[in-house]
């Protein structure tokens, strides 16, 4: 997970892209839609199955979240692409409401912004050539050359090793095909979404290290001073966990529920 970039990232990189047809931007139309509020959810879409692009629509676990939540909290959502370190600026300047990209509750992000209450958990994993037999737990780290999004979990542990080469990447599948060119030896990514490109991407010559180097809490990101809306998504997906819809999202995305 992630977050260091300037302003001018964060203005080329946003898409606004809706998940619902005609629904504006809540500075156009005062964060209304057929007199329902529009909450505007916001994700680096290259990160399935959490979220990720097809034509020109948002899929994935994040994106069915964000759906529910603001349909149960009698709402609209709206879904918007930029790139992960962009995400937590943009939710300080307001651009957007909430942050919904398999985000990582950490005590630096605490520091800046608010977490709902924790709706999956995650394990972070290295990704390794089939051929590399010598890369087997959190010291074989020390003096690699390792992979990762930039600002995420992934890069902030290996950075803490000694001897190691950190090269940081806006999109996963790049890294990955860093690995198969032999030009890093280690990928940094989480474990259902390590599994899902290189099952995806016929990636045949990538393996997952069956270990977990660190369990994360994943949770959506709201500004500090936007205590209703926290309190209602908290409310909100509590109600999606009591009613059964939660689990069928998660059977859905993750072939199990949490």
């Amino acid at each position: 997970m992630k977050w260091k970039k300037g302003a001018a990232l964060l203005l080329g990189a946003m898409l606004t892209v809706g998940l619902i047809a005609g629904c504006g931007n809540s500075a156009d139309n005062g964060g209304k839609t057929d007199g329902k509020k529009v909450i505007t959810f916001a994700a680096e879409t290259t990160y399935p199955p959490f979220e990720y692009a097809e034509g020109d629509k948002y899929k994935g676990f994040d994106v069915d979240l964000s759906n529910a939540l603001a349909k149960e909290m009698g709402a609209e959502a709206k879904f918007v692409s930029m790139g992960f370190d962009a995400l937590i600026p943009a939710l300080q300047g307001k651009q957007i409401d909430a942050i919904a990209s398999g985000l990582v509750i950490t005590k630096e992000r605490e520091e800046k912004i608010a977490f709902t209450d924790p709706y999956y958990e995650v394990s972070l994993t290295m990704v390794v050539r089939k051929d590399e037999n010598n890369i087997k737990s959190e010291a074989d780290i020390a003096g690699k050359t390792v992979a990762a999004q930039i600002g995420t979990t992934g890069a902030m542990l290996a950075k803490e090793k000694p001897g190691t080469t950190v090269k940081e990447f806006d999109a996963i599948p790049n890294m990955l095909q860093d690995l198969q060119n032999g030009n890093v030896q280690i990928v940094m990514l989480d474990e259902p979404v390590a599994r899902y490109y290189i099952q995806k991407m016929n990636m045949d010559n990538l393996k997952v290290v069956d270990i977990g180097l660190q369990h994360h809490k994943v949770a959506i990101g709201l500004r500090k001073d936007d205590k209703q809306l926290l309190a209602d998504m908290n409310k909100a997906l509590a109600k999606l966990k009591e009613n059964g819809e939660y689990d069928k999202l998660t059977k859905k995305w993750f072939g199990t529920s949490k």
